[in-house]
């Protein structure tokens, strides 16, 4: 499984690697320019490039990457943004002017004679807003060429992006490539970053692929689907018990549609046997939207669940494998009390949407077990830290890591990139699609993860997979069966019924 790493972490391991080895950086800058070559030459054949130069080791690449398109034959124009450039880089500069000239950042026009832009202005380290005014210009004019065709090549990352957070400062590089080194930037996932990024691509600089196992670092694991279909093969001789028991508290007036989204995506996504508590008053409607699931009334009288509803839900959460609470409840205070029976089930339970709001004004209720899920998008997020959504999204992991302090069990933060952490590993999701973001998808998301906490599986010690790797398959079924989804009915089109026909417990129909 691949792995990302923080600027701070890739420094560190340069560092560290050229002391114990021996190696010097210039030989790994030259390395990192060799990927951007190979990357230039995708988008054009000899051609003319520009090559925009910053005074720090993304600039270093950039002026080798300049002088080695050279050496191939092609046309270099390198437009720098400072002269004052210190080590491997300035060494790097001062070979690159023996063979072209180095224009000023006044000389832009030289940007309209380029078959490619390649963008080498500030790389990882960038911590503050790119507040320069003929700076910002010259980014906004880059990106204007972008947008209408021209080639963008960012080294290592896009100008303007944090390395760490994927927060854009102030303004940013849109790029076609980003050619980053040795792993993937944990920033170029996070945030905005990837409506900046474009293709990514890993170039290897010297340093073994292995290497990182030595040092202490705590990278993103991403997802990979090649490892679904050995995870969920079933056995000839299996029945539905192998498959495990689900029950869900889901719907209310007006919301009965979520509860039974719930629910066909928990049958869809393999679980034996399925119920859902549900009130009196929609039994005829979910009986009728979920066939494949069994109902389980709750008693009401004026709208209102009767006392007697919490001895039938806690008699079935004994015989459930895993459970599900929130998806169209509403907030309504005749829930509180089935709230505190599902807290107190010993199962795992998997809370969503208005469980997740009730959660937050009920903090008697926290934290919850170890084993649950918690599955908030960032308003949801926000309401449980009690800060503002802005600072969720500006800071998805840190928010993650907070979140999973407070609650104390496994939490899968929903977004663009969404994150999965449980007390040790971190994952995070590329396969995506933009059709998910809709109505009715985190319902189909949260009976996916339930359907997956509920398998009975030899393969892992406990019998089953973690909550952690239930949340992050999860999320990664359900992102791949919205692009399948949007493949057949369109990103705009696609509804969340279609992405409960089209989830798949393998990788088929993605290529």
């Amino acid at each position: 499984m691949m792995m990302t790493i923080t600027p701070a972490e890739m420094k560190a391991l340069e560092t560290r690697f050229m002391e114990e080895t021996g190696m010097p950086g210039i030989l790994l800058m030259e390395h990192a320019a060799m990927g951007v070559v190979e990357a230039i030459a995708r988008y054009t054949d000899k051609g003319p490039v520009v090559f925009l130069c910053g005074p720090g080791n993304n600039g270093g690449d950039g002026y080798a990457a300049a002088r080695l398109w050279d050496a191939c034959g092609g046309t270099s124009m390198v437009l720098e943004v400072t002269a004052d450039v210190h080590g491997d880089a300035l060494l790097n500069r001062t070979l690159t002017r023996e063979l072209m000239p180095i224009l000023s950042i006044e000389e832009h026009q030289e940007l309209h004679r380029c078959d490619v832009i390649v963008d080498a202005l500030f790389g990882t380290g960038l911590s503050r807003a790119v507040d320069d005014d003929d700076l910002a210009a010259l980014i906004h004019k880059v990106n204007h060429m972008h947008d209408a065709g021209k080639p963008v090549i960012a080294v290592d990352i896009p100008s303007g992006i944090d390395g760490t957070t994927g927060k854009v400062l102030g303004t940013a590089i849109r790029a076609t490539e980003t050619v980053t080194f040795h792993r993937i930037k944990q920033g170029l996932l996070l945030g905005n970053a990837p409506d900046y990024t474009g293709k990514i691509t890993v170039q290897p600089i010297l340093i073994p692929e292995n290497c990182d196992l030595n040092y202490d670092y705590d990278g993103l694991e991403i997802l990979s689907p090649s490892n679904l279909a050995d995870a969920f093969r079933r056995s000839q001789t299996c029945h539905k018990g192998d498959f495990g028991r689900v029950v869900l508290f889901c719907g209310s007036r007006g919301m009965a549609g979520a509860a039974a989204l719930c629910a066909n995506a928990a049958v869809r996504a393999g679980a034996g046997l399925t119920t859902l508590l549900c009130r009196e008053s929609l039994l005829p409607i979910l009986q009728t939207l979920a066939p494949g699931a069994m109902c389980t009334v709750l008693p009401e009288r004026d709208n209102q669940l009767l006392p007697e509803a919490i001895g039938i839900a806690r008699e079935a959460l004994v015989r459930a494998d895993a459970a599900c609470i929130g998806c169209g409840l509403s907030q309504a205070e005749d829930n509180l009390p089935l709230l505190h029976v599902f807290r107190e089930a010993e199962c795992p339970v998997v809370w969503d949407a208005d469980a997740l709001n009730l959660l937050a004004r009920s903090d008697d209720l926290l934290p919850l077990k170890s084993d649950d899920v918690i599955t908030p998008h960032p308003g949801e997020a926000a309401r449980l830290l009690g800060c503002a959504t802005g600072d969720v999204t500006e800071d998805a992991l840190s928010a993650l890591r907070r979140l999973h302090e407070k609650c104390g069990c496994t939490v899968l933060l929903k977004g663009a990139r969404t994150l999965v952490t449980g007390r040790r590993n971190t994952y995070i999701n590329l396969h995506a699609s933009p059709a998910l973001a809709k109505g009715g998808s985190g319902d189909v998301l949260a009976g996916i993860i339930t359907a997956l906490l509920a398998r009975r599986l030899p393969q892992y010690a406990e019998g089953r997979m973690s909550s952690v790797q239930a949340a992050a398959y999860g999320a990664l079924i359900h992102g791949m069966a919205g692009i399948r989804a949007a493949r057949k009915h369109g990103e705009n089109c696609t509804l969340p019924t279609d992405i409960v026909d089209c989830i798949r417990l393998d990788a088929e129909g993605l290529d």
